[in-house]
C-alpha cells in the first residue's frame, strides 16, 4: 500500500502539472512504443487480429523499460482480451503498482478506478476517493478531472467545494483535457465571463473537443434574439471565423473515434484582436491521419537485445518460462482434443459468460468494437462499446460519445 499521508485532509488545491512527475522516457523503448502506437491506430481503421500479438510484444517490451504509456496501453489490452495473460486482474494490479511505486501520478488515478470497482481487490469508495486526490494532486489530469467534477456537483451553493473543483478543472483543461476545458469555459460563460470563456472553448477545440468549436461557430454567428442567452459569448459577429469553427467542428465530431486533436488552431483561428491568416482548410492531424506513414519498425536485433536484457521472449514479451518450468508445464498440459471434440463454429455465447473456447471471437452487434477478439478459454466474454448518438445538449453535459453494452460473440475461428 503506497503512503497517502501526505494527501490533504482538507479540499485546498495547489494547480500541478504531470510532466513534472514524469520520468525520462528511454529513447528505445519509445521507439517500440510508438510502432505499436501505429498498429493500433491501423487496427481502428480495419480490425486484424493477428496485430494483436505484434502490439502487445511492443507493448510489453517497452513497459519493461519503464515506458508508462506502454503500461497503460498493455493494460488496456488485457483487459480486453487482446493480449494474453495467465492472470489478467493479477497482472493488470501489478503494472499499476509498478507505476505508483515510481510515483506517476497515473498510477493513482487507475488504481483509483479499480478500487471503486473492486477489480482484484475490496471495493472502497473512500480509498478510491484518496487515490484519486492523491492522483490529482500530483497533477494527473484525469483525476483532477473526476475529483473537480465531484467538487462542482456539490452545486454552487456550496461555494468553498465548487470554487476548487473549478480550480481542478482549469488545471486539468490547461495539461489537454478537452472536456475539463470544455466545462470550466460552460461554467465561465454561465458567469458571464465571456473573455475567459472563450479561451476556454479555444484550448477544448486545441485539444479536439467538437462542441467547444460547435460554441465558437455558434459565437462568432449570427445569433437570433431568442438564443442569445445560450449562445452569447459577447463576440463580435465574424462570418469567416464563424465557417473556420464549423469545419473544424465537424471534422473532430467525424474523427472521434480516432481522438483529433488541432494543436495548431491559433494558427488557423487565433481570437480577436488577431487578423485572421490564409487558411486552405485542412489540419495537419487529418493530413497525417490519412497519410498514415509508419514510424520506423524496430529491429529484430533491437527486439531481441531488449527482451533478452529484461529477461523476456523477443517473439511475444512475454517473461521466458524458468529453467524446469517448460517441462513440467509440457508435461502438466493435456493432449489437444480432436476437433471434432472442439466447440463448433457458429456457437454464440454472452457478454459476462466464461469464453468456452479458445479461437476467434466476433460480436453480432454490427457496430461494436471491438468486431472481433481472439480469447482464451476461461476469460470473460467482454462488454464492447457502440456509438452514443448524442444530441447537442447531451454533448454540452459531457455525455460519452460511445457506450458500453453487453452483446452476444460468434465463434468465428478455432485457436
Amino acid at each position: 500500500m503506497p503512503d497517502l499521508h501526505n494527501v490533504e485532509t482538507n479540499l485546498a488545491f495547489t494547480c500541478s502539472y504531470e510532466k513534472d512527475h514524469l520520468p525520462a522516457l528511454d529513447p528505445e523503448a519509445g521507439q517500440l512504443y510508438r510502432y505499436a502506437r501505429w498498429l493500433r491506430k491501423n487496427q481502428i481503421e480495419k480490425e486484424d487480429p493477428l496485430r494483436y500479438p505484434q502490439m502487445e510484444r511492443y507493448y510489453r517490451i517497452a513497459t519493461a523499460y519503464g515506458h508508462y504509456k506502454a503500461n497503460l496501453d498493455l493494460r488496456d489490452m488485457i483487459g480486453r482480451g487482446t493480449a494474453k495473460s495467465d492472470d489478467p486482474v493479477k497482472e493488470t494490479l501489478d503494472l499499476t503498482q509498478e507505476l505508483i511505486d515510481r510515483g506517476i501520478p497515473g498510477g493513482y488515478y487507475d488504481m483509483g478506478r479499480y478500487i471503486k470497482a473492486g477489480y482484484g481487490v475490496k471495493q472502497d469508495e473512500e480509498l478510491a476517493n484518496r487515490y484519486y486526490r492523491k492522483a490529482a494532486d500530483m497533477g494527473s489530469p484525469e483525476a483532477q478531472y473526476l475529483v473537480g467534477g465531484k467538487l462542482t456537483g456539490l452545486t454552487i451553493a456550496q461555494p468553498v467545494p465548487f470554487a476548487i473543483g473549478n480550480q481542478m478543472l482549469k488545471c486539468a483543461a490547461e495539461q489537454g483535457h478537452a472536456t475539463a476545458a470544455l466545462e470550466y469555459a460552460n461554467q465561465l460563460q454561465f458567469e458571464k465571463k465571456f473573455a475567459e470563456a472563450v479561451k476556454f472553448f479555444q484550448l477544448s477545440t486545441k485539444w479536439g473537443d467538437e462542441t467547444a468549436a460547435y460554441n465558437l461557430e455558434n459565437g462568432f454567428g449570427s445569433i437570433p434574439t431568442e438564443n442569445k442567452q445560450s449562445i452569447d459569448l459577447g463576440l463580435k459577429q465574424d462570418d469567416e471565423r464563424s465557417r473556420r469553427y464549423k469545419i473544424i467542428s465537424g471534422i473532430l465530431s467525424d474523427y472521434s473515434y480516432a481522438h483529433p486533436s488541432v494543436p495548431e488552431l491559433d494558427e488557423i483561428v487565433p481570437l480577436p484582436p488577431a487578423k485572421l491568416p490564409h487558411w486552405n482548410g485542412k489540419i495537419k492531424w487529418l493530413e497525417d491521419f490519412k497519410a498514415n506513414v509508419a514510424p520506423e519498425k524496430p529491429s529484430e536485433e533491437l527486439m531481441k537485445k531488449l527482451a533478452t536484457a529484461k529477461g523476456l521472449d523477443p517473439a511475444t514479451g512475454r517473461p521466458k518460462a524458468k529453467a524446469g518450468e517448460a517441462g513440467k508445464t509440457a508435461a502438466a498440459t493435456p493432449a489437444p482434443s480432436k476437433t471434432s471434440d472442439r466447440l463448433p463454429l457458429g456457437s454464440k455465447v454472452a457478454s459476462g459468460q466464461p469464453c468456452p473456447e479458445t479461437g476467434l471471437w466476433q460480436c453480432t452487434h454490427p457496430q461494436a468494437t471491438p468486431r472481433q477478439l481472439s480469447l482464451m478459454a476461461g476469460q470473460t466474454m467482454p462488454a464492447v462499446l457502440v456509438p452514443n448518438q448524442r444530441s447537442v445538449w447531451q454533448k454540452l453535459k459531457g455525455e460519452p460519445d460511445q457506450l458500453a453494452i453487453d452483446s452476444e460473440w460468434e465463434l468465428v475461428q478455432l485457436g
